[in-house]
């Protein structure tokens, strides 16, 4: 996410509705308000919270927004990283917030596409989750494989909800788990579009699960993942060029 600090502020407070624990260190929260913006939102926009602090309001921090668009409240889902994001678990339902938004590209027209292709690292998922929540809304035909890279099963969040998309849309989820040997015993013959590989994502896996040059690709995770994964792709015949990103980065006005 690479914006420069909006012209002026939301004037429109939020409320927070519910703090929700995804795993040890993500947490979404569920926000409701009026802005008719963040009501025309497109899936796979971010937004910059402000939260309360002493004097007035905290600095700005981007988050992108995992709920659809046609969700009467927004949703974020945040990974402890630091002092702000720390805090996020602690607040209250009743807190006023500001929200300012929505901004960012990232998947824009998706549901043009032949075909799409999905790959996420941690919590990069979350403007996937915002998308596939979409697709869901519409119904949309547009078929999409996930790839979603975490360090053990336990990183992974929503995952009930995943294997229900894929009954319900053109789905397939492939989960990647860099620090699992076996992963045989997470595999459900209840959901058969959801499959489970061992290691990092690689070539091999992409290519296993039909990832071609016909597909589009959307790529958004760490930094160092996603290098990674734009080499695996562009041996697959894929140029770093024909990958859609999305990268967590926000520029304030003046530094």
């Amino acid at each position: 996410m690479d914006e420069e600090t909006p012209k002026g502020e939301v004037r429109d407070l939020w409320r927070l509705e519910r703090v929700i624990p995804e795993n040890e260190s993500v947490t979404s929260i569920v926000l409701s308000g009026t802005d008719p913006k963040m009501a025309a939102r497109r899936a796979g926009q971010f937004a910059v919270l402000r939260l309360p602090a002493p004097g007035g309001w905290s600095d700005p921090h981007p988050f992108t927004i995992s709920a659809a668009p046609e969700d009467p409240e927004v949703r974020m889902t945040i990974k402890r990283e630091g002092a702000f994001t720390a805090s996020i678990r602690d607040l209250k339902p009743g807190t006023a917030v500001r929200l300012a938004g929505p901004f960012g590209t990232f998947c824009r027209d998706i549901e043009k596409k032949r075909q799409a292709v999905m790959i996420a690292g941690g919590v990069g998922i979350t403007p996937f989750l915002s998308v596939l929540r979409h697709l869901r809304h519409v119904a949309s035909p547009l078929p999409v494989t996930l790839f979603w890279s975490n360090k053990t099963y336990n990183d992974i969040f929503a995952a009930d909800e995943l294997k229900e998309l894929t009954g319900l849309i053109s789905l397939r989820v492939v989960h990647c788990l860099s620090r699992e040997e076996d992963v045989s015993p997470y595999r459900d013959g209840r959901f058969p579009a959801v499959s489970y590989e061992a290691g990092r994502l690689s070539a091999r896996i992409l290519e296993a699960h039909g990832v071609t040059k016909e597909a589009a690709v959307y790529l958004c995770g760490p930094p160092a993942m996603m290098d990674a994964t734009l080499g695996e792709l562009a041996s697959l015949g894929i140029p770093p060029a024909a990958v859609e990103r999305e990268q967590f980065v926000w520029k304030a006005k003046g530094g």
